[in-house]
């Protein structure tokens, strides 16, 4: 609690002595990076190294959400749930870094705008407090700034529109119309899509983590291939559907699923600007 008491001294500070978010992130990340892996230093294919074969798309599942049947939202039993210990066993200190970065990306990608420094300290507050990162990014989808962005009267582009019926009816099973969607804005669809999306990935997870892991595997990799000018940092860049694959059984299923996020929120800006 004390770090976070001195993480929101330091936002207060006058503008010319401000916390710079992005040196606070980076002066952390050094030191966990090579303790931890992170999507910068995390090499589980060596250069040159391909997998032997592609991994193949687990058989997507219908998703069906009882309001009466709780078995939906029951965590036990499976190891997803549990894994990343590695992060796990960092101190707060440590984790604020990851946390700040993912707070980051989050109202940039949701939003198309950088979060306000009261942005992060109110939801840096709720993962400190044992809020996990998908709760976070449905507050902010369901919050009034979100359902203004949601109100303006704009069509999607035949792109974008071409992009979520080939990605809905191979990665979610589901066959959209194209009047269907294009009652939707950008905003609207950004939500909608990702919001199918975690129904899927936890369905998976209930029947076999082994389908998580498949499924972001090959997601990653062709989001990698077809939208190149999309990313920055060397993970999200990658090719290799084994290298996503690892990585997806080593952290935790809450950074699997806020990678789903801002990957998708990521390339439909981008595709909507086609």
């Amino acid at each position: 609690m004390r770090y976070l008491v001195f993480f929101i001294f330091l936002f207060s500070l006058s503008e010319s002595h401000a916390l710079d978010l992005k040196k606070y992130v980076e002066r952390l990340r050094s030191p966990m990076a090579k303790m931890f892996g992170d999507e910068t230093t995390n090499k589980i294919l060596g250069e040159g190294e391909k997998p032997e074969k592609e991994i193949e798309l687990p058989e997507i599942p219908k998703v069906k959400v009882d309001a009466k049947d709780l078995s939906y939202y029951d965590k036990k039993g499976s190891k997803i749930y549990t894994q990343g210990s590695k992060y796990d066993a960092l101190s707060t200190k440590e984790k604020r870094s990851f946390r700040v970065s993912f707070l980051q990306q989050l109202f940039e990608v949701t939003r198309n705008s950088e979060a306000k420094k009261e942005d992060i300290v109110k939801y840096l507050n709720v993962l400190e407090q044992g809020g996990n990162r998908e709760g976070v990014y449905r507050s902010i989808v369901l919050d009034r700034v979100y359902l203004a962005l949601e109100s303006y009267d704009e069509a999607p582009t035949d792109a974008l529109v071409g992009f979520i019926q080939a990605y809905a009816l191979k990665f979610l099973a589901i066959s959209y119309k194209a009047e269907s969607i294009r009652q939707f804005n950008l905003y609207g669809l950004k939500r909608v899509i990702t919001e199918k999306t975690l129904e899927v990935i936890e369905t998976l997870a209930k029947k076999n983590p082994e389908h998580v892991y498949r499924w972001y595997a090959v997601f990653s990799k062709e989001l990698a291939r077809d939208h190149t000018n999309v990313w920055q940092t060397d993970v999200r860049k990658k090719e290799f559907d084994l290298y996503h694959y690892k990585w997806a059984q080593t952290v935790p299923f809450q950074h699997i699923k806020s990678e789903i996020i801002i990957k998708l929120h990521k390339v439909m800006n981008s595709v909507a600007q086609n």
